[in-house]
């Protein structure tokens, strides 16, 4: 039986492993790739790369963002750290808030 804890086992996952994964696991991955498809080397967002990452990915949930200010409010709400990029975790909260927010929306109905 294998003992690694997931987190470390995620990092050596291959195409191969991902038919192995539950469906929740599937969408990390999911949200992962996403992350870095917007991010630079770096592995974090800059405020285009967030626009752009909200408006392509998460239109349905999020109005687009059309105004800077409305974009400078998103970025410095999620740049916890004040570098003016947004790493992996920031970005999962974002992920989470809005998750949140839409099973909220589901009760509504």
């Amino acid at each position: 039986m294998d003992n690694t804890p997931k987190q470390g086992r995620t990092a050596m996952l291959s195409v191969d492993d991902r038919q192995d994964l539950t469906e929740l696991e599937n969408s990390m991955v999911n949200i992962i790739k996403i992350f870095h498809s917007y991010s630079g080397e770096n592995c974090k967002l800059r405020k285009g790369d967030l626009k752009e990452l909200i408006n392509t990915q998460l239109s349905t949930f999020v109005k687009q963002i059309q105004d800077s200010e409305t974009l400078d409010i998103i970025f410095t709400d999620l740049d916890e750290n004040h570098d003016q990029e947004i790493d992996f975790s920031e970005y999962a909260a974002l992920i989470a808030m809005v998750t949140s927010a839409c099973h909220k929306s589901f009760h509504e109905d």
